[in-house]
């Protein structure tokens, strides 16, 4: 059986979700946040020291759990022989993006809050932080091909922030127009394949090797 205590944070923690979905992070107020739950707003400070621990505390896990598989899943990438990188540049992404559409499902809220409210938080850049870590990736994946004597056309630095930005705003947007699962899916499959397309078009891959 749940503790006194234990009950009382869940159901802050509940009338915050309410508070920043309705209102976003900056607007929100601790003074109503107590109110919903039934509390003295000394009673929520007592348990928690500003919102930006509740904004936290409610998307924290989701939000590194999906960081962590999907920097794991780009320096694992990175070790790949250039050859093999080369021949599952697609497949190899397809395959970690069904798991990554399983976290952002099973933290939902969380994942809504982070893209759709998070201006003023520590979450506000979250998705950029991502967006970085692809445009190295994309960058290192094309080195160790023309290192390993594919040869690629020269790609501006600033073109592969530009489209890993299109990519993961695409991707998030699953979350901010409320997608079935089974339906972001379905999405964000063909947008993986508009991109997959799209590169080997810009590095100069003839329509045979994509095959």
């Amino acid at each position: 059986m749940r503790k006194k205590n234990e009950l009382a944070v869940d159901k802050i923690l509940e009338c915050a979700k309410e508070e920043f979905l309705e209102k976003g992070y900056e607007n929100a107020s601790m003074r109503t946040i107590a109110e919903r739950a039934g509390y003295t707003t000394g009673m929520l400070y007592g348990r928690f020291a500003d919102k930006s621990q509740l904004f936290r505390e409610l998307v924290e896990e989701g939000a590194e759990k999906l960081f962590a598989f999907y920097s794991a899943t780009q320096e694992e990438f990175s070790y790949f022989p250039a050859e093999r990188q080369r021949r599952e540049m697609d497949s190899y992404v397809a395959g970690k993006m069904d798991t990554m559409i399983d976290i952002i499902y099973d933290y939902f809220d969380a994942f809504k809050l982070i893209v759709t409210k998070s201006a003023g938080s520590g979450y506000e850049y979250y998705i950029d932080k991502m967006i970085d870590i692809e445009t190295k990736s994309t960058n290192r994946f094309i080195r160790v091909l023309n290192e390993a004597g594919y040869r690629t056309n020269e790609i501006r630095a600033d073109l592969g922030h530009m489209l890993a930005s299109a990519l993961f705003n695409g991707v998030f947007e699953v979350v901010s127009h409320d997608f079935p699962k089974a339906d972001a899916r379905v999405y964000i499959k063909q947008v993986q394949g508009f991109f997959a397309a799209g590169w080997y078009k810009i590095l100069g891959f003839s329509s045979a090797e994509n095959n």
